[in-house]
């Protein structure tokens, strides 16, 4: 019965099989054309595809690609860097030495010597002889007396107050002459004292002289005994009841002095 079985199941699959081949064959013959015909396209677009992918390829694509046009590019030849000869070199430092000219070394120079000449010459050192005393700058009336402790009356002022210097009285255009040899140590204006010159005489000794006009001297000049430094200008409105005049002031370390006690 078993075997019975096996060749009815093996009768019935060869059936099967032969019954499924006709068909195939069958349906070949009726639509082999067009099988024949898609399987060829099918090949056509396959086959450009894989050459469009080794051939037609942008910098985008596989790797492979990219291989093949840097395998194509034409390789880049360098020339090798020509070295002159070391006798070449050595002429050609000896000719640029020859042609290259020495530069000349300027020598040093001498410093000029201060040549000191007469005019206004300056002087190292000032000295104030107290005893030798100071020169009258003009000759004229006392019209005010120093007075640093009392107070004495100013008829223009109308007050009564110090008075630092003497008023010496005088006309306008009277010559002013340095009492002492001297530098001048300032030029300057004020309302008091008009146009006045401050001249250093040593020893810490100074003199002011006020009420000027038509100064002949300025800041840093060196002046003799005798000379002329200016003129007496109209009084300022300090002044102007006393009259022309010549403020006359002297001074130790910046401490006022009773020019009386030093003018000769």
């Amino acid at each position: 019965m078993i075997v019975f079985f096996w060749n009815k199941k093996t009768f019935f699959v060869h059936t099967i099989t032969k019954r499924k081949i006709e068909v195939i064959v069958l349906f070949y013959r009726e639509k082999g054309f067009y099988i024949s015909l898609a399987c060829g396209i099918v090949a056509l677009v396959a086959f450009g595809i894989i050459c469009y992918s080794l051939i037609g390829g942008t910098g985008d694509g596989d790797g492979d690609t990219q291989m093949v046009s840097q395998a194509t590019q034409t390789p880049v030849v360098t020339a090798e860097p020509t070295v002159a000869p070391a006798t070449q070199i050595i002429e050609d430092d000896e000719e640029d030495q020859e042609e290259a000219e020495p530069t000349p070394q300027k020598k040093p120079t001498a410093t000029p010597k201060s040549v000191e000449t007469d005019a206004n010459p300056v002087k190292n050192t000032l000295h104030f002889d107290e005893e030798n005393g100071l020169l009258w700058p003009l000759q004229g009336e006392i019209l005010m007396e120093y007075s640093d402790e009392q107070v004495v009356y100013f008829k223009t002022l109308a007050q009564y107050r110090t008075n630092p210097a003497i008023i010496i009285g005088a006309k306008e255009g009277d010559e002013v002459k340095a009492s002492a040899d001297g530098i001048v140590t300032e030029v300057s204006t004020s309302d008091q004292t008009g146009r006045t010159v401050t001249m250093d005489i040593g020893d810490d000794y100074s003199v002011k002289y006020g009420q000027l006009k038509e100064v002949s001297v300025q800041k840093g000049d060196t002046v003799t005994e005798g000379q002329v430094i200016g003129k007496v200008a109209a009084p300022t409105n300090y002044y102007s009841l006393e009259g022309a005049n010549l403020y006359y002031q002297v001074l130790q370390k910046d401490q006022t002095v009773n020019p009386m006690l030093l003018l000769r």
